[in-house]
């Protein structure tokens, strides 16, 4: 019993020693994040302590990336990476750990700005912002396999002056729809309007606003909406990376 015992912890050790000796980028590309758009310049160092810069998620550059591995969180049942993101659009954080082709992330976190045009190019060129708390995400070859977390924005309430209207921020969250991962809000303006939103890492999106004030329909329409059945509704779809409106 011993023997075993001692064999056991030996195969272990050795296990994981290899997995922490390989290089970041043969486990990136097993990840299954690829297949999700992300894409990366440099990969170095290893599982254990490692680096990626040129990061970027469908063409966009996000910045860089540092990973830092800790036995103590997979002890305490957590997954051992503890991910840092900076770039030009903003920065945060999360613990992440690669399982066979996916890759589970814990405890994520993120403030970004961005101008409005990258949402739909009829909005005005403004800086909004969006922040993500308690994010969790399960991925694989796959895409998206489980999402969860909070998300709020302040894109809609910047830009609605243009439209004649003062709409709130919104508030939502993450979720996985057809293997993407999907940004779901709403909020309720002081005027009545309501507003809901969903969108897609790939970029695919869908504005709905119902209850509008008759001063706001005709800047609506000018914009790009369809009125359906009183329901102002503004689609963007992805085709060939390439997005229609």
């Amino acid at each position: 019993m011993r023997k075993i015992l001692l064999l056991s912890i030996f195969i272990g050790v050795l296990v994981l020693t290899l997995v922490a000796r390989a290089p970041l980028s043969f486990i990136l590309k097993r990840s299954g994040i690829v297949q999700q758009g992300v894409s990366w310049q440099q990969a170095r160092g290893t599982f254990w302590h490692g680096q990626v810069t040129g990061l970027s998620v469908r063409g966009d550059p996000i910045g860089a990336v540092q990973g830092d591995f800790s036995l103590l969180r997979m002890v305490q049942g957590q997954p051992g990476h503890l991910i840092r993101w900076s770039g030009p659009q903003g920065q945060g954080s999360a613990l992440a750990a690669m399982s066979g082709p996916g890759i589970k992330v814990r405890k994520g976190r993120a403030a970004m700005t961005f101008d409005a045009t990258r949402i739909s190019s009829v909005f005005p060129a403004q800086d909004v912002s969006l922040r993500l708390s308690n994010v969790s995400i399960d991925a694989n070859t796959k895409g998206c396999q489980s999402a969860s977390g909070d998300v709020r924005t302040d894109a809609l309430s910047t830009i609605s002056a243009v439209y004649g209207a003062n709409w709130p921020e919104l508030d939502g969250s993450l979720s996985c729809v057809d293997g993407e991962l999907v940004v779901s809000v709403e909020g309720r303006a002081a005027d009545g309007t309501r507003i809901a939103a969903k969108s897609s890492l790939q970029g695919n999106g869908r504005l709905e606003l119902w209850d509008v004030p008759d001063s706001q329909t005709n800047a609506l329409l000018l914009a790009g909406f369809t009125n359906e059945a009183g329901r102002f509704v503004y689609m963007q779809r992805v085709s060939n990376g390439e997005s229609v409106q």
